[in-house]
């Protein structure tokens, strides 16, 4: 029998190898095994707090030790006003490695309910009508169709891609993305996630982990959407007329975000007076993309947005917050969503970082809020659609 065969044993270190990391840069005022855990009570030297820069060195500088020792620290407040802190310090606890066979599965797979989605449009009568007046080639299809595919899974691919190099940057251990098939009708995707395998150290960790993703998805949305835009075909108010008549229950309106709204202003003109623009389908992969975006940015809960909220502020902020939010997202019109939030976390319960002390910069305030700007612009008004 080889080592390997034998179960894992968890062990702490001593109090004496773990109070001699503390001691390097904090005065420790007392020490306990509380919950099974070793603890300490601990605050910096003369109670002294330094700079936010210099307490993001030495709290690396204590994850590092730690880690060494195979325990991750805890740290919370004891008494934030008097500058005294808790910490736990709790064995690593990391998975074991992920079968890379589903990853590739569920890639191949949601390729496919993309390309069928892409493919039940360019084949639309409508679509075909308008778009190749004069005929139309296989070649036209197949063009057609691997545009929407590259469209859609480049803005959820540089979403999920987003996510991933960040947590390899801020050292958080994590899956390649889960890509997710979905319906052919509404895209052919739910989008994808990653797998945290280990938690943000801190704060800043955290915020930059939330918005890397949506910020990156965002990014090329709005490279498919303006290229998508000019693709799209204008129709006046007797051509809508002549299609509908024409192709009876084949057309429809599509509650369209605010970023297309503004699309059309700045480019006043394009779309007649009185009529509407025929989306290509790469302008609908970019609606996609901007539902996907706006969904993960809502400050609620685990998504992405509830990420970045909880960085910025405590539980109980954050909870209130998520709760408002859920409700928003239910009045927009996204019932599901907002039941599948409140199922898998209980509306807006987050465990936060390890180190919830220390502050991110204020520069993160103002990515926040333009976070939420994204949001607001990306959100298409369901609602409209079913009432």
């Amino acid at each position: 029998m080889s080592l390997g065969d034998f179960p894992s044993i968890i062990s702490y270190p001593t109090f004496t190898e773990l109070d001699a990391i503390l001691s390097r840069r904090f005065e420790v005022l007392a020490s306990a095994l509380e919950f099974g855990q070793p603890t300490f009570i601990f605050q910096w030297p003369e109670g002294q707090m330094p700079s936010l820069e210099i307490q993001e060195q030495v709290f690396d500088e204590l994850d590092d030790l730690a880690e060494s020792l195979r325990v991750w620290p805890v740290v919370r407040w004891k008494n934030k006003e008097e500058g005294v802190y808790i910490v736990r310090f709790v064995p690593i606890q990391k998975e074991g490695e992920s079968d890379i066979r589903i990853n590739y599965v569920l890639f191949v797979t949601t390729l496919a309910t993309i390309a069928i989605g892409g493919f039940m449009q360019a084949i639309s009568p409508v679509f075909l009508s308008l778009f190749y007046p004069a005929g139309w080639t296989t070649w036209d299809i197949a063009l057609v169709t691997g545009t929407f595919i590259l469209g859609l899974m480049g803005i959820i691919g540089t979403h999920e891609m987003g996510h991933y190099l960040t947590a390899k940057r801020r050292k958080i251990e994590a899956t390649p993305p889960y890509f997710i098939p979905g319906l052919p009708e509404i895209g052919g995707t739910f989008g994808a996630f990653i797998k945290q395998k280990s938690p943000p150290r801190k704060r800043r960790d955290l915020f930059d982990l939330g918005v890397a993703g949506p910020f990156a998805g965002f990014a090329v949305t709005l490279v498919v959407l303006f290229v998508g835009f000019f693709l799209s075909v204008p129709v006046t108010a007797d051509q809508l007329a002549a299609i509908d008549e024409a192709f009876p229950n084949m057309t429809g309106s599509l509650p369209v975000p605010l970023l297309f709204t503004i699309l059309e202003i700045v480019f006043q003109g394009y779309v007649p007076e009185g009529g509407t623009l025929f989306l290509h389908p790469l302008a609908f992969a970019a609606w996609v993309g901007c539902l996907v975006t706006a969904l993960n940015l809502f400050p609620a809960s685990q998504l992405d947005g509830g990420h970045a909220l909880r960085a910025l502020t405590g539980p109980k902020v954050h909870k209130y917050v998520g709760w408002a939010a859920i409700a928003a997202m239910a009045l927009a019109g996204f019932y599901l969503m907002a039941i599948l939030v409140i199922m898998l976390s209980g509306g807006g319960e987050h465990p936060g970082p390890l180190n919830d002390t220390v502050p991110v910069p204020r520069s993160r305030i103002a990515i926040f809020i333009l976070a939420m700007i994204v949001l607001v612009l990306s959100i298409p008004p369901l609602s409209l659609a079913i009432f």
